[in-house]
């Protein structure tokens, strides 16, 4: 019994002890191989080590696979520990034709990068740029933390799919 409060009271001298707000300001521009990697999502999160990582903001690639982000995070635990995430389609994982439309569903990982100390300001209001400047997504894998080190497949976030219509496709010589 005595163990469970020693617990509580340590979490909760850890959680006085530092800033519980933490602000990012990310740039950078994304390739897949020789092509730019345009019109997608990228996201910032912050790492939770009791509860689920928190969401804090979301942009778009535009045409020349340029993007900035600011976000400010929160963890009334531990230091904020604010991370970089996508799923990277450069990679794709598993794929199948439907025979049926000619349709292909591809299905890829997540990438999560963690933001470097030094970038990561306390408080609400990023002082310092972390500037990706031109990532090729094929060339990168992801990171993890915490219990998501040894649990990956179940603590982790999950990839995605997506179906790419025939008429859309770049990988068929016949439209």
């Amino acid at each position: 019994m005595i163990y469970p409060i020693l617990l509580l009271l340590l979490i909760g001298q850890i959680s006085c002890a530092h800033e519980p707000y933490a602000s990012v300001h990310l740039t950078g521009t994304l390739y897949c191989n020789e092509s730019i990697y345009q019109h997608e999502k990228v996201e910032v999160w912050e790492k939770n080590y009791i509860m689920a990582d928190s969401w804090a903001t979301t942009v778009t690639t535009d045409e020349n696979g340029y993007f900035e982000m600011k976000a400010t995070v929160r963890d009334d635990y531990f230091p904020p520990k604010p991370y970089f995430y996508m799923i990277n389609w450069c990679k794709e994982k598993q794929w199948w034709n439907d025979k049926e439309t000619g349709d292909k569903l591809v299905c890829s990982e997540p990438l999560k990068v963690f933001i470097p100390k030094e970038y990561v300001t306390p408080g609400r209001e990023a002082k310092k740029t972390f500037d990706f400047t031109q990532v090729n997504l094929a060339m990168v894998e992801t990171q993890f933390a915490g219990l998501e080190i040894v649990l990956q497949t179940v603590l982790s976030q999950k990839g995605e799919c997506r179906r790419i219509l025939k008429k859309d496709r770049t990988d068929l010589w016949d439209n």
